[in-house]
């Protein structure tokens, strides 16, 4: 099963940078430009300059951003703002969040606040390791997205020219024990070593942990555990075949540091592990009207029409399903529909027969492959393409294209829950895309992973 080991981390220097919330970031692929843009001006070592840095007009092969990524790194290093753990170590890792902030986030909660306004904060734990890369297919680590082939050549020639992991990919293993995790926070008893809060206003704390019995009880864990790769299958993907481009200068040794990858490590049964949907807008289809819709969908679901707007629809999905399946939609008008599959294991089979039946259940099967294919004829390769289908973290931000005439509709889905997940990484099969969103995200930049080939991990 998974193999993990302790390594010696890259990290910023506090007494160099400060405050480590002005030089980490989020994952590259959810940076949107303006926050891009912020980062970038936030600290001149804010790791965006590595991970993500900015295209020049006169950039050419050999001295474009992936030169400039690897020329920061060397130069952080040299000046000591990044500087290599002594020893090697765990790393644990937890993240406080709210899903339902106050309306004044700055503000402080009273100590008898009314839970209502003030809900309890969620905690998510984990841990950074060096994960031992697998192929897909092994039995080890198990993917649930498709990948493109874009990002996979983008994180290539960073990592080419770096020869360091820089963020880890977000993978999640089953242990109703929590053993690992237990373990280490039984070493973490002092303050973090790390923390840092992003622009959602999520607390990020980590501590070092190099306590052999904790360290060798979390390996020992994770060697009898399956691992589902939640975010960073693009990454994954890139560093395996990496691993295999290297294994002639490495002569394939085990412990070399590019059979390897820094992963965070959570564990699915414990409390904290958020699923949000990902929305989904409408656009360009050539003769789609609400009218024509309602009645295809009317004349085999049962549908009910509610006066609102696109907020009330996203609000009212999450509480329609009872024991099946529902989504919600509206093209505007001061009117939204719901839409229930109560049986949508039968549904699925008879509607839905091309999709393996580890699929046929899940919302956004049901969105893309029945609503969107069967009634609205839109291919599935338009959608991969860009066409027709833009997606959305935020209600509020479809509701306003919308309102402004970007979208023809709104379409609101409850998110996949863990055990489908689960059931559908060990089918063997993907999801569809942008179907998970798992919140928080792990930073970029908290700790590095040195993956030269002449290296070894631990280290």
């Amino acid at each position: 099963m998974a193999t993990i080991s302790p390594f010696r981390g890259i990290r910023y220097d506090p007494a160099r940078v400060g405050d480590l919330s002005r030089v980490v970031a989020p994952p590259y692929d959810v940076i949107p430009p303006e926050l891009h843009r912020r980062l970038l001006e936030r600290h001149p070592r804010n790791i965006v300059h590595i991970d993500f840095g900015p295209t020049r007009a006169d950039d050419t092969p050999g001295r474009d951003r992936y030169s400039r990524a690897a020329a920061h790194l060397r130069a952080w290093q040299d000046e000591g703002t990044l500087v290599r753990d002594p020893r090697p170590a765990l790393y644990l890792y937890e993240q406080e969040f709210s899903l339902d902030p106050p309306a004044d986030p700055a503000g402080p909660r009273p100590p008898t606040a009314d839970p209502r306004r003030f809900p309890p904060p969620i905690v998510r734990r984990g841990f950074l390791a060096a994960l031992r890369l697998s192929p897909f297919g092994a039995g080890v680590v198990f993917p649930h997205e498709r990948t493109l082939s874009a990002p996979k050549l983008d994180r290539l020639a960073l990592l080419r020219a770096t020869e360091t992991d820089t963020s880890p990919v977000f993978a999640l293993y089953s242990d109703p024990a929590d053993t690992a995790t237990t373990a280490l926070r039984a070493a973490a008893d002092r303050p973090p070593d790390m923390v840092a809060t992003d622009d959602a206003g999520v607390v990020h704390r980590c501590w070092r942990i190099d306590d052999a019995g904790a360290v060798g009880a979390a390996v020992r864990d994770l060697d009898a555990r399956r691992l589902f790769i939640a975010d960073g299958h693009h990454r994954y993907e890139t560093t395996l075949g990496w691993r295999d481009e290297l294994r002639a200068r490495t002569g394939g040794r085990p412990d070399a540091a590019p059979e390897f990858i820094l992963a965070f490590l959570c564990n699915m049964d414990a409390p904290g592990l958020v699923i949000l949907p990902t929305h989904r807008g409408l656009h360009g289809v050539e003769g789609f009207t609400e009218a024509a819709l309602l009645s295809r969908l009317r004349a085999v679901l049962p549908v009910a029409t509610h006066p609102g707007g696109p907020l009330d629809a996203a609000r009212a999905v999450a509480g329609a399903a009872g024991g099946g399946k529902a989504l919600a939609w509206t093209a505007g008008g001061g009117r939204y529909h719901v839409v229930e599959f109560p049986a949508v294991e039968a549904f699925g089979a008879e509607h839905l027969a091309c999709d393996p039946p580890e699929l046929r259940t899940l919302d956004v099967v049901l969105l893309h492959d029945y609503v969107f294919q069967e009634l609205l004829g839109i291919a599935p390769e338009d959608v991969t393409r860009g066409r027709y289908v833009r997606y959305y973290k935020e209600a509020g931000r479809a509701a306003a294209d919308l309102a402004a005439g970007e979208l023809q509709a709104a379409f609101f889905l409850n998110p996949v829950g863990v055990e489908e997940f689960r059931r559908v990484s060990l089918s063997g099969h993907v999801l569809p895309q942008k179907t998970t969103f798992f919140h928080p995200k792990v930073f970029t930049g908290f700790v590095l992973l040195s993956a030269r080939p002449d290296e070894a991990v631990p280290g």
